[in-house]
């Protein structure tokens, strides 16, 4: 099976890796209400899914520490 691509879930979310909590969750609900498909001027399926998969990473405090062990 291919390896996926590394993916900087900081640049999705447009956050710094210094980032709270709260800032967090702030943003993804910024970027999901704009690119949420149902959203018919700025819905975008493909980003709503990786600003999805980004925040489900960033927001859970073992996933976010796994991940940032092999950010560069």
């Amino acid at each position: 099976m291919p390896k996926q691509p590394w993916v900087d879930h900081y640049e999705t979310l447009q956050l710094s890796p210094s980032a709270d909590r709260e800032t967090i969750e702030r943003v993804y609900r910024l970027l999901a209400k704009r690119y949420h498909p149902d959203n018919d001027v700025t819905g975008d399926a493909d980003l709503f899914n990786e600003v999805r998969t980004a925040y489900e990473c960033q927001s859970d405090p073992d996933t976010r520490a796994a991940y940032d062990a092999s950010y560069d």
